[in-house]
């Protein structure tokens, strides 16, 4: 693949693998998940949405290749759509925690991979997922700590309301955690009750706790 190519050769190139229906035309096929082919965003995903349901016709064969697609490459999002409504929810968290547990937080490329890990693991509502997510509230990379919060945000607010106050109340917790998790408990009004004495004593003159402990700006 290449993203020097025009939109119609990677259509019919797609067309052709699909066609071929081996085990080495599918590995191929895949490798366009991770190809950002020049032009707009909509157009990439586009061809990326077409390849999904090209990857579909291969029906079970597929999955095997899909587990080993999102172990060893960030831009999981359309291979993990694709191993979800193939096998569904559980295998696909179960990949998604053997991809975290590989990815090395101290590199770069690590790094970008739990990013990205983390993005998608914001489309399940899974109890694991939930435990993944707190699980890397203890990252040493902020970044890492950032998209777990964000993924949390999408669980109930009396299950993470715990792990919110933690991040804010943690004297070593960084700024940009710290901005984000106090957005999130304002958006998500989170039920901070229990923590309101230690909160307000660092909330600044941005936030505060009403008398039900919910965040008010």
């Amino acid at each position: 693949w290449s993203s020097d190519v025009c939109s119609s050769d990677l259509y019919e190139a797609m067309d052709e693998l699909t066609a071929l229906g081996s085990p080495a035309a599918l590995e191929a096929l895949l490798e366009r998940f991770g190809l950002h082919v020049s032009g707009s965003a909509t157009k990439d995903e586009e061809e990326k949405q077409y390849c999904h349901d090209q990857v579909a016709k291969f029906g079970q064969a597929v999955i095997e290749p899909l587990k080993r697609y999102v172990l060893t490459h960030d831009a999981v999002y359309f291979p993990l759509k694709s191993l979800r409504e193939l096998a569904g929810d559980e295998e696909a968290v179960a990949v998604l925690e053997q991809a975290i547990a590989s990815a090395d937080p101290g590199y770069h490329a690590g790094l970008d991979r739990l990013r990205a890990i983390c993005e998608n693991l914001r489309d399940f509502q899974h109890p694991r997922v939930k435990d993944v997510l707190v699980g890397l509230l203890a990252s040493r990379s902020d970044e890492v700590r950032f998209s777990a919060l964000h993924g949390l945000a999408s669980f109930p607010p009396d299950e993470i309301a715990a792990h919110f106050a933690a991040r804010l109340l943690d004297g070593a917790e960084t700024q940009r955690v710290k901005s984000l998790a106090w957005e999130l408990a304002l958006e998500q009004q989170l039920p901070l009750q229990a923590w309101a004495a230690p909160l307000a004593a660092v909330s600044g003159p941005m936030y505060r706790l009403d008398a039900d402990g919910k965040v008010q700006d």
